[in-house]
């Protein structure tokens, strides 16, 4: 196996080199059994003096990897104790498919209010917009605390049907009348995505 060397043109899973010898940057590389792999295809970076692999990518609008600061949106997947589990279908506007890129949302994270119970504010399968913080393992931590993050769309667990807001932290069934409290982004409903492939 050779390992490619700084100005080299590599692609999405090349082996770039080993974590004992460099750190690799968080939004164009990852890592996996002690190795550094790319993430994004691009023109390979090493910074000798400060032991940092990086990739520039030829074009910025088709990463799909996040970065602190991103705008994601993504379906709830799991509600667990201290965090949500969310799956990303979207990335600044643009459409992950079938990316395998999961974010976590902790209790903290969820707004500038306190929140007792993740279930109470969350369900399986909500659309929620939410800010990147950081990568954690292979996971991301994102957060719906400001005005305009949070759930944009939801469905109502016994009908299916899409729920209307109801209030600052409701949402309401219209064909069954069922009312639910969460974390409402300032535009729930509202939003009309147009979404880039």
């Amino acid at each position: 196996m050779i390992i490619p060397k700084s100005g080299d043109i590599v692609k999405i899973g090349d082996e770039l080199g080993f974590e004992e010898q460099f750190l690799g940057s968080q939004d164009s590389t990852y890592s996996e059994n002690g190795n550094i792999y790319a993430a994004i295809n691009g023109i390979l970076k090493i910074n000798e003096n400060e032991r940092i692999i990086h990739i520039n990518a030829q074009n910025e609008e088709k990463r799909i990897i996040p970065r602190q600061g991103d705008i994601i949106i993504g379906e709830i997947s799991m509600i667990r104790k201290n965090s949500v589990g969310v799956r990303m279908v979207s990335l600044n506007d643009k459409v992950i498919v079938n990316s395998g890129i999961f974010a976590n949302i902790h209790v903290s994270n969820v707004s500038k209010s306190y929140v007792d119970k993740l279930d109470s504010v969350f369900q399986k399968t909500d659309l929620v917009r939410a800010k990147v913080l950081s990568k954690f393992g292979k996971e991301w931590r994102i957060a719906t605390d400001a005005p305009n993050l949070g759930v944009i769309l939801s469905k109502c667990k016994y009908c299916g049907h899409n729920m209307d807001r109801k209030g600052r932290d409701q949402v309401k069934c219209p064909f069954c009348n069922h009312t639910e409290r969460k974390k409402i982004a300032s535009d729930y409903a509202k939003v009309e995505i147009v979404l880039r492939f």
